[in-house]
């Protein structure tokens, strides 16, 4: 990428992140005409102003269902799994029909209910944050209850069918999560600073500030304090270079063949209502997708938890070229004032 360019990028960077609720910023993208950029605004840590650094790690919280549905596609095209089996092949303890598939978990199609929906689980996380609930605990509070609807008849997000889908990919290789997305993953691509996080971190991870952790509401680095285990779907620590390079991979298909991206890519229409940086608000296979954006096809995951706030996408067609882009910030602020800075990125990308 010209200098001149990359100026430009720093520069409206660090712009909108004044305007964002974000202490600080990491921003990696592959652009097809323009090619590499990795960048970072803002501060690391408030009280010493410590800058954030280029590649900084964070959880990237629900971005791990695209690797979740990847490890998936994987045994799907290894003919280990179909995604139209019960999940009940797999998993025979759990009490659902045969209707609840492989394929409606990863489209959240199945009407699981969502843990993350009671109203118990953030008082609970908040009241003990480094002790998660038990894997058995979210089954009885959510896997032995009716289901919110007849699998396929309609969508809603539910982080306890990712779980499921987490056991599924233990049950068939025999392995534990970490270890199959680490051996046909990460090593295959080279991702050196990106595993699934399973006890909390020691100080490898950038500080993540939230007030949702303590009860006076007041801002603080929430990362030593907070177990990845309260994500039972798991979560994986990553940089926005090795998440950018992921992405790129899938849409190249070093990692899964054109059938099952083509699964993958197969719109359901959600809930939610459409915006400017969302026209038709679809989900696939573990991404999130938007087949009636200007860029063409945009295809994407969010991510949130204490501590931090993540995006990344893949646009088809932007202004006839191939973009890839992540933007991580070290703060809880929800999706929103990501994209909007993702915007205010490709507006620079556009006069270019």
């Amino acid at each position: 990428m010209k200098q001149s360019l990359k100026n430009a990028l720093q520069d409206q960077l660090n712009q909108s992140l004044l305007f964002a609720p974000c202490l600080g910023i990491n921003v990696t993208l592959k652009d097809e005409k323009h090619g590499y950029w990795t960048a970072a605004s803002g501060f690391a840590e408030p009280k010493t102003r410590t800058p954030m650094s280029v590649d900084g790690q964070f959880y990237i919280y629900s971005i791990t269902k695209t690797f979740t549905a990847i490890a998936i596609l994987q045994l799907a095209q290894n003919q280990k799994l179909s995604l139209d089996e019960p999940v009940t092949n797999w998993l025979p303890d759990l009490p659902f029909p045969p209707s609840v598939t492989i394929r409606r978990l990863l489209n959240h199609t199945s009407g699981v209910p969502n843990y993350v929906s009671l109203e118990t689980y953030l008082p609970a996380v908040e009241e003990s944050p480094s002790v998660p609930w038990s894997y058995n605990k979210v089954l009885e509070l959510t896997c032995h209850r009716k289901l919110d609807f007849e699998p396929g008849s309609s969508w809603r997000y539910s982080n306890t069918g990712y779980m499921l889908l987490l056991k599924v990919i233990e049950a068939v290789n025999g392995d534990t999560f970490a270890n199959v997305l680490q051996n046909n993953i990460f090593n295959f691509l080279g991702l050196e600073k990106t595993y699934v996080a399973t006890e909390i971190d020691t100080g490898d991870l950038v500080p993540g500030f939230s007030r949702e952790l303590n009860s006076n509401r007041l801002m603080e680095n929430v990362i030593p304090k907070y177990h990845p285990g309260w994500c039972a779907t798991g979560v994986i620590v990553s940089t926005t270079s090795d998440v950018v390079q992921f992405y790129d991979s899938i849409f190249s298909e070093k990692l899964i063949s054109a059938e099952q991206l083509g699964d993958m890519l197969q719109p359901i229409l959600t809930d939610e209502p459409p915006s400017s940086f969302f026209r038709k608000p679809c989900y696939g296979l573990g991404v999130m997708l938007d087949p009636e954006s200007e860029y063409g096809k945009k295809i994407g995951h969010g991510g949130g938890g204490p501590g931090y706030s993540t995006w990344v996408m893949h646009l088809t067609n932007f202004q006839g070229r191939k973009l890839t882009m992540a933007v991580f910030c070290n703060t809880s602020m929800g999706l929103y004032p990501l994209l909007s800075l993702t915007n205010d990125l490709l507006f620079v990308l556009g006069d270019a």
